[in-house]
């Protein structure tokens, strides 16, 4: 690896050491001479344990004063594949702390010229540490200097390292002026290293903006150069972004195969950190593919890489990542403590991006346990932080995150005014990847208010920019989404063909999870049009793939599903053994939402096999829990259910109390099925009660509502409606 001792470079002679004066000048020279000629690395040595005695060198002739033959050491060529110079070196082992002690020595020390250099340099490795302070600082320092000394490579290069900073910042503007500068000078000297490297950025940021196709192109033009002029660096930077590319567009295999290429060209030329990336690009393309096994092994090499080469912020993207697939498998406790973990390493080191990305996904894993006040708080301080630091981006994925939060807990006008902020902020980026998210985010509220028509408009917009974008895995949520409006508005045959398609893209692009959500919302379907043995075997297919998966969440889903099968068909004791492994797993995982929900569910099986009292106390617990969560909409179906089991306990007064409070809720909701359901019950009531007339007014509402929203338990109201009438004629008989 290390050339012959460059002594005749640095103009050392070791034969006249001996005459050197003063005394501390000679030990100097001496132990130069010793470090560059006999030190031997230990067997097994690190790749910097190898450059060592060059580094100790370098810092004698620093002591000294050297500071000319000092630069020109770490300028030595070394016998790498890259055959790049010791300080460049450094970079690509990961050892960036050593290379900012180089550049830091030598500033303020040299000629202008090479001041102007060497700030370039130390702006970029702090860059790569994610002080994006210190770094615009030393490249605008280091502008100024060569605005005088300097010539348009020189500038250009720098404003590309400032471009860098901006985009880290979301200033997506000012970064693509400087990206552009610098393609304009890389072309008019003929400099196609430079040419490559501004396309790679522009294919970057545009992105990061949601323009896919555009990237794709930038980026397959950087790896033409990078092929033309054979650098291998380069070459596994451009298959690294591709990688990205892809990874957003839903080409799961293909950003594998591409983030592959990477892994064996960093590899290859011994490129720690662009090895650490491409594990990193793996892992996020497995985790998607629902591949969590494999996902995890891919993270946890980054992180073991990121541990040796002392790059604590690919680090904490290894922890974000591990963290992620955690949550996927419902690991939540495990989730909670990799992301907290991410969270703190992101703010001591003061790395605003990777504090925008930790407290997101530390608020997802709060949200998804019911935590709701500190997944707020979370969200809320990634707004703050994005603001602070002007990234748009990062602000509009705040907003959406407080958006999905107020839907979840049926803060519906919240929810609105939330997204809407996400879809302007996008809009205005021309950012249209996250516009169809928001869009498809939109529709969900619109839907959960009874607005299907622009629920179902906003869901036709998100299918149809992910189909501009050729955003498969965009386009296959959208097919999901329009499946269970589909089914909402009791169009099942519709969202039997959704989630048909749904299912048939998600297996094309190997996303399991993806494929579960579309085995469930076929099982959902096919219940409704009473095809019970059909959707049963869905959701037993659902069932082996997310254990396959190790999503323990989806399980627990999975068989409260099955459960409900059984309590179509009647089976109501083998309902409760599915519906109580249900609930077992939510507390196990202290998933509350799902625990809300199962009590739900066994509590109305109990009720049907007449273990009413025992139906009440659960009913009781899942009414705690929705106005603990402040699940308004959960809370107005629980109390509807309860209020249909006091009236077969006969508390006729009770059952009328609650069943008001019931349909209270439910219309300040817009939840129309449960509002129908309601109706329904009060009808039943009023007809034990003895007050036909009454009964009949809540029938007629329940039939008219039901066959608006064209659910088939209209046909039950109107039969409810008709023992009715044959009840009033036998009554009128003198």
């Amino acid at each position: 690896m290390l050339p012959p001792a460059p002594l005749d470079q640095l103009g050392i002679d070791p034969a006249r050491i001996g005459a050197v004066r003063p005394h501390h000048r000679r030990t100097h020279y001496q132990a130069i001479v010793n470090w560059l000629t006999k030190y031997q690395p230990p067997a097994n040595a690190t790749n910097l344990e190898r450059v060592k005695g060059y580094l100790e060198a370098f810092y004698h002739l620093c002591d000294m004063g050297e500071w000319q033959r000092a630069a020109s050491l770490i300028f030595t060529e070394l016998n790498t594949p890259t055959k790049a110079r010791l300080h460049y070196q450094l970079k690509l082992w990961g050892y960036t702390s050593e290379q900012t002690g180089l550049y830091a020595a030598l500033i303020d020390h040299v000629d202008a010229k090479r001041n102007g250099m060497f700030l370039q340099f130390l702006g970029t490795s702090y860059y790569a540490q994610g002080n994006y302070r210190e770094a615009k600082a030393c490249l605008e320092r280091s502008l100024r200097i060569f605005q005088e000394v300097g010539d348009p490579v020189n500038r250009g290069m720098v404003l590309s390292h400032l471009g860098d900073v901006y985009y880290a910042l979301g200033n997506y503007q000012t970064a693509i002026e400087h990206y552009q500068d610098w393609l304009t000078i890389t072309r008019q000297v003929g400099l196609r290293i430079g040419e490559g490297i501004a396309l790679g950025s522009l294919g970057n940021i545009h992105e990061a903006q949601g323009n896919y196709l555009q990237a794709l192109d930038y980026h397959h033009q950087h790896l033409a150069i990078a092929r033309q002029e054979k650098d291998v660096e380069m070459e596994g930077a451009a298959l690294g972004n591709l990688g990205s590319c892809c990874q957003a567009l839903g080409q799961y295999e293909q950003a594998r195969d591409y983030h592959r290429r990477h892994l064996h060209l960093a590899q290859t030329i011994g490129n720690r950190s662009g090895e650490s990336s491409a594990l990193g690009g793996l892992g996020s393309a497995c985790y998607t593919l629902g591949e969590y096994e494999l996902a995890t092994q891919y993270f946890e090499r980054q992180r073991q890489i990121a541990r040796d080469i002392h790059d604590p912020l690919s680090e904490g993207n290894a922890l974000g990542g591990l963290g992620n697939v955690c949550f996927a498998t419902g690991h939540y406790d495990q989730a909670l403590k990799l992301h907290q973990r991410h969270l703190a390493m992101a703010q001591r080191l003061d790395h605003q991006q990777s504090m925008l990305h930790a407290l997101g996904n530390l608020g997802n894993v709060l949200s998804a346990t019911g935590q709701y006040p500190d997944a707020i708080d979370c969200y809320r301080q990634q707004l703050t932080t994005a603001q602070a630091i002007g990234d748009q981006l990062g602000i509009s994925l705040a907003y959406g995150n407080l958006g999905v939060v107020a839907y979840g807990l049926g803060n519906y006008q919240d929810a609105l005014e939330a997204l809407h902020w996400q879809l302007a902020i996008v809009r205005q980026m021309g950012d249209r990847y996250h516009e169809s998210q928001a869009l498809g985010n939109l529709g969900n509220v619109h839907g959960a208010l009874g607005d299907n028509t622009q629920a179902l408009q906003c869901f036709q917009q998100a299918m149809s920019i992910a189909q501009q974008l050729g955003d498969r895995q965009g386009e296959a949520n959208a097919l999901g989404y329009l499946g269970n409006i589909s089914y909402r508005l009791g169009h099942f045959q519709a969202a039997l063909d959704y989630h048909q398609r749904h299912w048939d893209l998600a297996t094309a692009l190997g996303d399991m999870p993806g494929q579960g959500r579309a085995l469930e919302g076929l099982g959902h379907a096919h219940l409704k049009l009473g095809h019970n043995d059909l959707a049963l075997s869905y959701y037993f297919q659902t069932l082996d793939l997310v254990r396959q998966v190790g999503d323990v969440a989806g399980e627990g889903a999975a068989l409260g599903n099955i459960g409900n099968v059984y309590d179509e068909m009647h089976d109501y004791a083998g309902a409760i053994t599915y519906h109580e492994q249900d609930l077992a797993i939510a507390r196990r995982l202290g998933q509350q939402q799902g625990e809300e929900a199962a009590l739900v569910n066994l509590a109305n099986a109990h009720s049907e096999l007449g273990h009413h009292h025992q139906a009440v106390e659960l009913y009781h617990q899942a009414l705690a829990m929705a106005r603990q969560l402040g699940d308004r909409w959960g809370e107005g179906l629980t109390l509807s259910n309860l209020g249909e089991t006091l009236m077969k306990l006969g508390q006729h007064q009770a059952a009328l109390a609650t069943l008001h409070a019931a349909l209270e809720i439910t219309r300040e909701q817009q939840a129309r099925s449960p509002e129908a359901l309601t109706y329904r019950h009060l009808g039943m009531l009023y007809q034990a009660m003895g007050d036909p007339e009454t009964a009949a007014d809540y029938l007629d509402r329940a039939i008219a509502l039901a066959a608006d929203l064209e659910l088939p338990s209209a046909a039950e109201c109107r039969r409810l409606r008709s023992t009715l009438r044959v009840e009033e004629r036998v009554t009128s008989i003198p």
